[in-house]
C-alpha cells in the first residue's frame, strides 16, 4: 500500500509573514541545511541566529512546532525533546536561537539526510533553461512509495522534500503542533 505525502507548514498563517529567516546568511550554513555539503562537528560549534517574522509573538509562538524557514527546517525544542530521537536516522537538529520580539527561544535547525526517489518525473512540470538543462518547475509527488520513513529529500532534486503519514502520525499522537497539507 502507498504511502500518503505531506508538506508541513506553522499552525500559524493568519499573518503575512508567519516564517523566519536567518540574521545571517553565509554560503557554509546555506550549502549544509540544503545540499548537506560541509562539516557536521564544525555545525555544531557554529552560532546560528534567526529572526521570527512579523507574524509571530512571544505568545503566539508556543501555538507551533515548526516554522517555515529555507532553509533550514526550523522545529521548537518540544518537538525534539518528544521525537527528535526516532528521527535520529532521517534528520539532524542543531540548537539554534529564535529571536522573536528581542527576546532569544531555543529552537533546532535541523537537515534531512535521508534521500529516496520522492518526485514522479513523468508528471511533474520543467523548465528549459537556456543552456538546455531541465529543471523542476512544479514538482508533482510520486503515489507509489510504500518504503516505511518519516521525512525525505529527493535523491536527485535536494530542495525538495516530503513527510510521509509516519510522521504526521507520530506529531499527532505527541500532541505536536503542525500543519499537514498533503501533496
Amino acid at each position: 500500500m502507498s504511502r500518503k505525502l505531506y508538506k508541513i507548514t506553522t499552525t500559524l498563517e493568519e499573518h503575512p509573514d508567519f516564517t523566519a529567516r536567518l540574521k545571517k546568511r553565509t554560503n557554509e550554513i546555506y550549502s549544509f541545511f540544503s545540499f548537506n555539503q560541509g562539516d557536521v562537528e564544525k555545525m555544531k560549534k557554529t552560532k546560528i541566529d534567526f529572526e521570527a517574522g512579523a507574524g509571530y509573538t512571544v505568545k503566539n509562538i508556543e501555538k507551533t512546532d515548526y516554522i517555515n524557514c529555507s532553509p533550514p527546517l526550523l522545529f521548537s525544542e518540544r518537538f525534539v525533546e518528544k521525537i527528535g530521537n526516532q528521527l535520529s536516522d532521517e534528520m539532524e537538529f542543531f540548537p539554534c536561537n529564535l529571536i522573536c520580539q528581542g527576546i532569544s527561544l531555543n529552537w533546532y535547525a535541523a537537515r534531512i539526510i535521508r534521500k529516496m526517489s520522492i518526485i514522479d518525473k513523468v508528471t511533474s512540470t520543467y523548465s528549459i533553461l537556456s543552456e538546455g538543462e531541465k529543471v523542476i518547475r512544479i514538482a508533482n509527488y510520486r503515489k507509489d512509495i510504500e518504503e516505511h520513513f518519516y521525512i525525505a529529500r529527493d535523491e536527485e532534486n535536494i530542495p525538495y522534500w516530503v513527510v510521509s503519514e509516519y510522521f504526521m502520525d507520530l506529531c499527532k499522537e505527541n500532541g505536536l503542533l503542525i500543519r499537514f497539507k498533503e501533496v
